[in-house]
């Protein structure tokens, strides 16, 4: 029997290009890609000639559905997708949703991780803070999670709900005894849709993000059980922008994300993952948490090898 306790951490940040990631100084960031591992893919759908979202909550038209053919994912480069996709290990054709309407979700069939944890495991205590209430309201984040903190980020302000979201997460880290905790924070994706992703604001909003996540690992650690504990944290987007904003079409700057993920206490030595996707977050989650992969869930996703 393992003298540790497995515990997740898995922190959103949306909207978040890579390539500024690298550029910019974001300090926890590139500690944990330097002790943990991280890499890049591009997503696997996106609508080329389609209206950009002007904000992460506006609802555009559902597009045509995909002829014959083979496999065909019909989707935006948008967050509903995205975020879908990272909760439930499977992408927008299984999903359902396509866009930022959640028009017809199918999360009864593909729950997200959180939800088959407590299901595989009923011991465990799950917890998710979000600055965007869609995906409470929606469902991609489900009710059977224990804890669920909820902002709206358009009408707080995204700044605000973010750190309100992200005392919260800390709050709760540090004073509670969770086993798998999500974190979304959204104000890179505002900003960018804003400005774009060149501008000193976005720069700003990075930073504000990655020291939030500093914050969410020294509650971590900080924690009297720690040393009985092993963390396994997973970082990652939903998607990119273009340099002027926006996002919803096939450039490799809305397509390309990553996923960096790490043992605090372990140096995986800063490997590169072998084009981690969005869809193998859930499984590496489940994978870390000792719940094991059932083949009748028909996910997309594997866990990634850490």
């Amino acid at each position: 029997m393992s003298a540790f306790t497995s515990k997740v951490l898995v922190v959103g940040m949306d909207g978040l290009r890579f390539d500024r990631l690298l550029a910019l100084d974001a300090p926890v960031l590139a500690e944990l890609r330097s002790t943990g591992a991280y890499g890049t893919s591009k997503l696997p759908y996106g609508e080329a000639g389609t209206p950009r979202t002007e904000s992460p909550g506006e609802v555009v038209p559902k597009a045509p559905e995909p002829g014959d053919g083979g496999r065909v994912i019909r989707s935006r480069t948008d967050s509903g997708p995205g975020w879908s996709s990272i909760a439930t290990g499977v992408w927008p054709d299984k999903h359902g949703v396509v866009d930022n309407g959640f028009a017809s979700p199918q999360f009864q069939k593909f729950p997200d991780f959180l939800t088959r944890a407590k299901q595989a495991r009923p011991a465990l205590t799950t917890s998710a803070f979000f600055s965007w209430a869609s995906l409470a309201e929606y469902g991609a984040f489900g009710p059977a999670i224990d804890h669920r903190f909820v902002l709206d980020g358009y009408t707080v302000g995204w700044a605000t709900a973010d750190k309100q979201v992200a005392q919260a997460a800390e709050r709760h880290l540090a004073e509670e005894d969770p086993d798998a905790v999500f974190v979304y924070l959204g104000d890179t994706d505002e900003v960018a849709h804003a400005l774009g992703p060149h501008c000193p604001e976005y720069a700003d909003a990075l930073r504000t993000q990655d020291a939030y996540l500093g914050r969410l690992l020294d509650a971590v650690r900080a924690r009297p059980s720690y040393r009985q504990e092993r963390w396994t944290v997973l970082v990652t987007t939903d998607h990119g922008h273009v340099d002027e904003g926006g996002h919803g079409g096939t450039s490799d700057e809305e397509r390309t994300v990553f996923v960096i993920a790490a043992r605090l206490g372990d140096d995986l030595g800063g490997g590169r993952l072998a084009g981690p996707r969005l869809v193998d977050v859930a499984p590496t989650a489940l994978a870390a948490l000792g719940v094991p992969m059932d083949r009748s869930w028909d996910l997309d996703g594997a866990p990634l090898e850490l």
